[in-house]
């Protein structure tokens, strides 16, 4: 978490657990998704987690009480990644489709969508002030 209090865990039991950083006791165990976790990813500003699943959905869950607030759906397969602009009111996300996707948080709405692989992308990342996104596909 950004002050380093929790530690997350995706699985493929399609759960997350959240892990205190000072004794490795488990916090809270995140459910909702119907396959394997592949990414989760702490907001940068809120007390909120992001996963990306093999059930083609994104979930935005909350850290006080991991109850799931929010549910992006637009991959026509898994997602892989999931990344938070700098900012933290968009997430980016990325996926066995071949897409990635760029969501409006506060809307739950795809703004924007990158179709320049021909193969899973497996990963992505952003440069550390925001103003480049790179990713890496199983395409050549």
């Amino acid at each position: 978490a950004p002050n380093d209090s929790l530690i997350a865990s995706g699985s493929q039991d399609k759960t997350v657990k959240l892990w205190r950083a000072t004794d490795l006791g488990l916090h809270g165990t995140l459910k909702g998704h119907k396959r394997g976790i592949w990414d989760c990813q702490f907001s940068p500003h809120d007390r909120v987690l992001a996963t990306a699943s093999g059930d083609r959905t994104l979930k935005l869950w909350s850290i006080a009480d991991c109850s799931c607030v929010r549910t992006f759906q637009g991959h026509m397969a898994g997602v892989l990644r999931v990344r938070f602009l700098v900012t933290g009111l968009q997430l980016v996300s990325s996926g066995s489709d071949g897409l990635i996707k760029l969501w409006t948080i506060r809307t739950n709405e795809c703004e924007s969508t990158i179709d320049a692989h021909n193969d899973k992308v497996w990963a992505l990342d952003l440069s550390p002030c925001g103003t480049a996104l790179f990713s890496g596909g199983a395409d050549s």
